[in-house]
């Protein structure tokens, strides 16, 4: 986040020496008063860069007044690293003392003030715990909790953390960093700015020692976005597009082998990628080994060698150089064979863009020479390579991304017209029981202002899937049961299973007759208990999202991909496209992304924790045998971990029988 440079202005500064003074000099009856008034001071000042600093340089006026006195950040030595994240996104007052808080902390490091009980030292090890377990604050990600935060309190959180880690430098913290890049991009996430930022801080900010195991592991990243080869690690972009030029078969063969290798292993391409794969173009066994071909993607190269070529020819460039991995999954999943997807990407090349939706286009891809069709047609390879790497950015539209990776895996030619018909007419037409509904006269939906740190595929149809859903809803909203039953068939396609049940009742806001909800998941769903059979299709699902404390954050959308048994756990694997699939739903409660069996893409939970944070999903009416067969023993746990948690904002309502 950019930072803010406004100044202090002297009324700012007298009102924050009034409130102190007032409040340090208040007796015991009037003190709550005045530290309600000195709170207000402080929330202007955390609210820009220069105003931390202003607080940092007289956080010892602040704790000789008492600011921290009977309250839960009295004794620092006391406080809890992991829990600063939480309390700093907590909002309000809490916000202001947390970071007042870690002002302080910071100043003990820096032997500024001191505590008997909590040194310098301890201090200095506090905070690197704190940067650990908060680096979506250090690199925001977009993840629903950051989204759903009050502007105000985003912008003071990453204020403080722009400050905090100008004093404690992020190479105290590399190992954590080497596994937090290594775990983006083992989701293959299709836009890779965020992580490729994380690599560019690292290379900027750390000097890696070749012998030491840690620093091998982040130089390895390092090299795949700045030297994905021996040679291009000596060459800028434009010195290695003209060493190709003049270099010998044999040592762009090297080359080609190189910069696949470094593609695949981490799932980033970058410039060198493009540049090369341009300059072989029109080999056709020198773009298989720099694509890094499976024999089923050769066999495709070879069936389609001319559009290939095309596709490399028309876009394929540095600035979109991601895209190189996308072709190479596409050409994986034989998709060029499927004629609605080989029709699609032919017609989207040569369509010509809405002015308006062109110009979105190029706010995704700012400063771009190239021009709305080239940048499109680029994204679509990585959106059909990659279906699983569909995020949703800043937005709150997990139901548009998870529409756009359902049917770029199942439906990848439908989902390129609709890709079409948006960019030409900005607008786009869905059937909703009979209607048809129309985005371009609708009002907006759940997006005020679109984020465009987006795939330009999503640029393109977010902005009207979003309102169509919205409409959707809003049509069905009156009925006796959750929308959701009607919306996703209509929305996603038929394959949908036609059987449905929600725990939460629209109607009275509560949550009903979960005993039974949570039987008919495990019946339908867990293979001890449906014959073992698992899903054919996706399952779009509704989920209570919850922060790293157990607290229900809102409603969040994601897909079920499979149900399997892994290490002896049986575990449910899912699409969550809120960008990262990592993120703590309580304090034990934390989806992987690799090591449990995960697809790249995939997040996976225990199936009782998953079933815990469930309150909609639709099934197989087929699959539904005799409720009492789960055990209560499991249902109680399930229960348990609900009602601790998200549970505690309902009404809960027990009642006889199912309907479904």
């Amino acid at each position: 986040m950019k930072k803010n440079s406004k100044t202090i202005t002297k009324g700012v500064e007298k009102k924050f020496y009034e409130t102190l003074e007032n409040y340090s000099e208040a007796t015991p009856l009037l003190a709550e008063p005045h530290k309600k008034k000195l709170l207000s001071s402080l929330d202007v000042l955390t609210d820009t860069e220069v105003g931390i600093q202003f607080l940092y340089e007289r956080i010892d006026k602040l704790v000789d007044a008492g600011i921290f006195t009977e309250t839960m950040w009295d004794d620092p030595a006391r406080l809890v690293p992991t829990l600063v994240g939480g309390t700093l996104k907590a909002g309000g007052q809490n916000t202001i003392v947390e970071i007042i808080s870690e002002l302080r902390i910071i100043a003990i490091a820096n032997e500024k003030i001191s505590y008997k009980n909590f040194s310098s030292a301890k201090a200095r090890t506090f905070l690197e715990d704190a940067l650990v377990n908060n680096l979506d604050l250090i690199f925001p990600g977009g993840s629903e909790e950051d989204r759903n935060l009050e502007e105000s309190t985003l912008r003071k959180v990453n204020l403080l953390f722009d400050f905090l880690t100008d004093q404690i430098p992020i190479r105290n913290i590399k190992g954590r960093l080497a596994r937090e890049i290594e775990l983006i991009c083992a989701q293959r996430p299709v836009v890779t700015d965020r992580v490729l930022e994380i690599i560019r801080t690292v290379k900027k900010e750390i000097d890696l020692d070749p012998e030491s195991e840690e620093d091998k592991r982040l130089n390895k990243y390092v090299k795949a976005a700045f030297a994905p080869s021996e040679k291009a690690g000596e060459l800028s972009p434009e010195e290695y597009d003209r060493y190709l030029e003049t270099a010998k078969r044999k040592e762009i063969i090297r080359e080609c082998e190189e910069l696949a290798d470094t593609m695949h292993s981490t799932g980033l391409a970058v410039a060198y990628h493009a540049v090369l794969l341009r300059h072989v173009a029109d080999d056709g066994p020198l773009v298989k080994l720099a694509l890094g071909l499976d024999s089923v993607g050769k066999a495709e190269h070879d069936k389609h060698k001319k559009f290939v070529t095309e596709l490399i020819k028309s876009v394929i460039y540095p600035e979109t150089a991601r895209s190189c991995f996308g072709l190479a999954k596409l050409l994986e999943r034989s998709l060029l064979s499927h004629q609605p997807v080989n029709n699609g990407l032919r017609r989207i090349l040569g369509v010509t863009p809405d002015p308006a939706v062109a110009e979105n286009i190029q706010k995704s891809r700012k400063n771009s020479s190239l021009n709305s069709s080239q940048i499109l047609t680029a994204e679509c390879l990585g959106i059909l390579g990659q279906p699983l790497g569909v995020g949703q950015g800043w937005n709150p539209t997990c139901q548009s991304a998870r529409g756009i990776s359902l049917w770029s895996s199942h439906a990848p030619g439908k989902l390129l017209r609709m890709i079409e018909s948006a960019a030409k007419a900005n607008s786009l037409w869905m059937r909703f029981e009979g209607n048809i509904i129309k985005s371009e006269v609708l009002g907006l939906g759940l997006v005020k202002e679109l984020d465009y740190n987006l795939d330009a595929v999503s640029v393109v149809l977010v902005p009207h899937l979003d309102k169509i859903y919205n409409e959707m809803m809003r049509r069905a909203s009156n009925r006796a049961d959750d929308p959701h039953k009607w919306v996703n068939p209509a929305m996603y396609g038929q394959w949908i299973p036609t059987g449905f049940i929600s725990a939460y009742d629209y109607l009275t806001n509560s949550i009903k007759n979960y005993e039974s909800f949570i039987r008919t998941f495990y019946i339908t769903h867990h293979p001890d208990y449906n014959g073992g059979n698992d899903l054919a299709y996706p399952n779009p699902v509704g989920i209570f999202l919850t922060s790293s404390t157990g607290k229900l954050i809102g409603f969040h959308a994601v897909s079920i991909l499979r149900v399997r048994r892994v290490k002896g756990q049986v575990r449910v694997y899912i699409l969550n496209p809120n960008n990262e699939g990592r993120q703590r739903w309580q304090d034990n409660m934390r989806p992987t992304v690799a090591g449990n069996g995960e697809r790249a893409g995939e997040s996976s939970l225990p199936f009782h924790q998953f079933a815990s944070r469930l309150y909609a999903f639709h099934f197989n009416r087929s699959d539904l045998n005799d409720l009492k067969e789960v055990s209560e023993e499991e249902v109680e746990k399930v229960s348990k971990l609900a009602k601790n948690s998200w549970g505690d904002s309902y009404q809960w309502l027990e009642t006889v029988g199912l309907a479904l």
